[in-house]
């Protein structure tokens, strides 16, 4: 119970701590720890100049210091004598020890803050990887992009500022602590006058901070622009309406440095204030401790030396404390895109999936998205082991979305897709995505070396060597690699640009072959291609036709003559099913296409 209450309390009060620890954990609390003890040793080294100098000077015990007593008294406790050799040890002893804890101090700062940029990465890549995919297509790719990039390097930011603020505020207590010991009136003046001045700045923060949340927000929206201003760049250029959508970035852009210099006004406004109104508090507690209390000027010295470190310590904070809130607003989009991925993550349990023997079924199969009409419906079928399927039918009829319900992409709205009798989604779903292979019309290929397209980045030894040049030579890719210096380690650049479209769809074979995939989808896989090179991709995909399960979604109807079965699907439906040859004798429907391709 009382955990918990703590674990509230902080959550309220100190949002920035919970998000923090929750990501460095125990580390957090030793970069706290080890400003601690920098402070302290900083602090103690500082107040043994007092008693030297006093010793030194041979100040009688009236005029000494508080401090000097202090120190007096503590090495009488250990039966030392008080002189100006046995200071000077004491103060050489705080001073080394002091550099010690500062070594550690900025060593391990270091290292907390590449873990937490790490941690952080990490976790979105994980979260993001773990995703529903029908949760996915629904997110803003540029927000994506933006948190895993810009926003963490904010959050990196915002959170060396806000240790900034916390060493610095350990900094502040201990020397008023220490100069709470030396002089007590004098201290709670001041600090009295501290507290009216963080009320002065509080308004100036709260400002800061929803500024800078909207900038976060506004940069996570250009970064949306300028990915769908890329990826739209040919029909833009070529419709002369790339002005329209540059003047839309443009708009953004000068909306995002003028927040940022509402900012910087508010920092700089906080920056030339700061310490006119800090001294001024200085001055008045010095007024009061010698003209009210009639105090002597000597009196609050240690106090003032104490204070003078208090007062950059101070500086500091305010310094950090505005540039942490330049990025508060990353730190608050980021928790809130946390948030809301972590509603749409794919529950992945059940048992391990090792193959099928029989057959892959869907028994009355219907899905719509939702508040929408049925993309497929009451769909029944027994994909057989090794079979060859096609399923054609108009734009909208349902073809791709079955292939992602065979994924395991897309959970039917209802009735059940089994398995040799078990529903698939009571496998654990990576492992029986494992042994589906996708060819899409738009190849999947990375900026890496040929090796690692096909393999997946497995381990390079003997073995695998020789199945990647097996799967080479079955797609007939081998002519490609014999052209290359860099062989199986040419690079294949963005998308596969060294590569022809037929080559990235041979590929595309190579990489499922190498796998070893138990069902092999392809859809529209063909449909880019112009005759001769699907003609060859075709002679690719019979070569392996009865050693998987192949289901081929296709608009072109010549490359599917040779499938052991055609499904014709119509809103959702089978309307008709058989061989080809079957179709074209009972299907208009099948006939009208075939006639309008000239096959």
């Amino acid at each position: 119970m009382i955990k918990s209450k703590l674990k509230e309390f902080v959550k309220t009060y100190f949002k920035q701590v919970a998000f923090f620890y929750s990501y460095l954990r125990a580390r957090f609390l030793y970069v706290i720890l080890i400003s601690f003890f920098v402070s302290l040793f900083d602090a103690l080294s500082l107040s043994v100049f007092i008693p030297l100098f006093e010793i030194a000077t041979d100040a009688s015990s009236s005029k000494k210091s508080s401090l000097t007593n202090y120190l007096q008294d503590a090495l009488n406790y250990v039966n030392l004598p008080i002189s100006v050799n046995s200071v000077l040890v004491i103060m050489l002893v705080f001073f080394f020890t002091k550099a010690v804890f500062r070594y550690a101090d900025v060593y391990y700062r270091a290292y907390a803050n590449a873990y937490f940029i790490k941690k952080l990465r990490i976790k979105f890549v994980n979260l993001i990887s773990s995703l529903e995919y029908n949760e996915f297509i629904k997110i803003d790719l540029g927000k994506i992009q933006n948190s895993i990039t810009t926003e963490v390097v904010n959050i990196n930011s915002a959170y060396t500022h806000y240790i900034s603020v916390v060493q610095n505020s350990i900094f502040i207590i201990v020397y008023i602590v220490m100069s709470f010991l030396s002089n007590t009136k004098f201290t709670l003046i001041v600090i009295v006058g501290a507290v009216v001045s963080k009320v002065f700045f509080g308004k100036i923060y709260s400002n800061s901070k929803i500024l800078s949340f909207t900038i976060a927000q506004k940069n996570s929206n250009l970064s949306s622009l300028l990915m769908q201003f890329t990826n739209n760049f040919k029909y833009l250029k070529s419709t002369a309406t790339v002005g329209n959508y540059s003047l839309k970035l443009k708009d953004t852009v000068s909306d995002i440095e003028n927040q940022q210099l509402k900012l910087n006004k508010i920092a700089a406004r906080v920056l030339s204030t700061r310490e006119p109104i800090v001294i001024s508090f200085l001055a008045i507690a010095i007024y009061i401790q010698v003209n009210v209390f009639n105090g002597t000027l000597s009196a609050v010295l240690p106090s003032l030396m104490f204070f003078y470190r208090a007062f950059n310590s101070f500086m500091n904070v305010q310094l950090s404390w505005t540039a942490y809130l330049k990025y508060a607003g990353s730190v608050k989009l980021v928790e809130d895109f946390e948030t809301d991925l972590r509603t749409c993550v794919e529950k992945i349990s059940g048992k391990q999936y090792t193959g099928f023997n029989d057959s892959l079924e869907f028994k009355e199969v219907s899905f719509h998205y939702k508040n929408g009409v049925n993309v497929v419906e009451d769909f029944s079928f027994k994909f057989k082991k090794n079979s060859t399927i096609a399923i054609v039918g108009k734009s909208g009829s349902g073809k791709t979305t079955i292939s992602n319900l065979v994924t395991g992409l897309l959970k039917p709205s209802k009735g059940v897709i089994t398995i040799d009798g078990t529903n698939i989604f009571d496998y654990n779903l990576n492992s029986y995505r494992e042994k589906i292979g996708l060819i899409s019309q738009e190849t999947v290929v990375f900026n890496d070396t040929l090796y690692n397209n096909i393999t997946f980045w497995a381990e390079k030894n003997a073995e695998n060597l020789k199945r990647f040049n097996l799967v080479l030579a079955k797609v007939g890719l081998n002519d490609f690699l014999d052209k290359s210096s860099d062989q199986e380690d040419i690079m294949l650049g963005d998308h596969g640009v060294v590569m022809s479209g037929g080559q990235r769809q041979r590929l595309s074979i190579a990489r499922e072959l190498f796998k070893q995939t138990e069902i092999l989808i392809l859809d529209e896989a063909t449909s880019a291609l112009d005759s001769h090179t699907e003609r060859l991709i075709q002679e690719n995909i019979d070569s392996i036709k009865g050693s998987m399960t192949i289901i081929i979604i296709a608009h072109r109807l010549s490359t599917i003559k040779k499938a052991d079965s055609i499904l014709l699907l119509k809103d959702g439906k089978i309307e008709a099913s058989g061989t080809f040859d079957e179709l074209c004798v009972k299907s208009e429907m099948f006939a009208s296409m075939v006639a309008l391709q000239e096959i």
